[in-house]
């Protein structure tokens, strides 16, 4: 638990191209060509994908972005795709499933059969040490391998500075909040992506049921679920509100919080604080850390233990 902790505290030192190494780049050619960029990878390692997409922006990227989680490879329209296939171990079934059919491709691991890959292919790669770190908690580091991996294609790719305010009065006051509820993540489209790596920690760390939705869409169907009694006094929303939402955002969260509180159902609202989409996104997954680690700690779980998620990974 100790070592969960301390990698939480840290993170800030992940967001550095320092921490990335590469190996094969020279071997990076004809970027003119590439008309899109997929992300392939998996639970935590894929967390980075649904980043950068909604980074695209940001960040300067002036072709298609897509995120692929499954195996093998999308069927997409475009016609020189760069495929970056992303495994934290390098060792990701479903990822390395796909490889072998990519025509361009690069790759990013801590080592693992990707790393043998790359060595025996002569792949391009970022590689970095995990340092026995989960996952879920590298955001940071696979963050700037990728990011870091597309400079090399596209040297206009811009990296902001990011800081990382101390949340973790505020994520151990929430863990309260939400302690034996069912936790239910709305928030608009543009931040479906924060919304649903909160859920994944809070399902992942603190072992707490928790379910993602997008705000209209639930309104049309999912806010019907609080007319059940038994769930409403089990469950607590979380809402995510920016202050770059649409108006028609705006004006439907402030409805649904009307609603909410008609009816009283458990409800908190997580804002936006930070100055640019990339630091909001990264201040939002350690709170969300926080929250979890402190759940976590309070029902006396490992939050680094997943036994059923590496139960599945050694059944042949």
């Amino acid at each position: 638990m100790e070592n969960f902790e301390k990698t939480i505290k840290d993170f800030s030192k992940q967001l550095s191209s320092k921490n990335i190494f590469f190996l094969n780049s020279e071997n990076i050619k004809n970027t003119e060509k590439i008309d899109a960029i997929v992300l392939i990878g998996m639970g935590g390692s894929g967390q980075v994908g649904d980043i950068i997409l909604n980074l695209k922006s940001e960040l300067g990227i002036k072709i298609p972005v897509l995120v692929w989680k499954d195996w093998g490879l999308p069927t997409i329209k475009y016609k020189n795709p760069l495929y970056i296939f992303i495994s934290f171990s390098g060792n990701t079934e479903e990822t390395i499933s796909g490889i072998s059919n990519a025509k361009n491709k690069a790759l990013v691991a801590s080592g693992g059969k990707i790393m043998q890959i790359a060595k025996k292919q002569k792949l391009p790669i970022a590689y970095f040490s995990n340092n026995e770190i989960k996952p879920r908690q590298a955001g940071g580091i696979l963050f700037f391998a990728v990011t870091s991996l597309l400079k090399k294609y596209f040297p206009e790719i811009k990296i902001n500075n990011l800081e990382i305010k101390n949340w973790e009065k505020r994520g151990k006051s929430i863990a309260q909040k939400i302690k034996n509820k069912i936790a239910l993540l709305y928030s608009s489209s543009e931040n479906y992506y924060l919304a649903y790596n909160w859920k994944t920690r809070l399902n992942e760390t603190s072992k707490t049921p928790a379910f993602s939705g997008i705000i209209p869409e639930i309104c049309h169907n999912e806010i019907e679920i609080f007319e059940n009694n038994g769930f409403k006094k089990q469950s607590i929303v979380i809402l995510f509100e920016d202050k770059n939402d649409r108006q028609e955002i705006k004006k439907r969260m402030e409805k649904v919080k009307k609603i909410f509180t008609a009816k009283k159902i458990n409800f908190l609202i997580i804002k936006t604080e930070s100055r640019d989409k990339s630091e909001n996104a990264f201040n939002s997954l350690v709170l969300a850390d926080w929250v979890s680690y402190y759940l976590a700690k309070g029902q006396k779980i490992n939050p680094a233990q997943t036994k059923l998620i590496d139960a599945l990974k050694k059944l042949r």
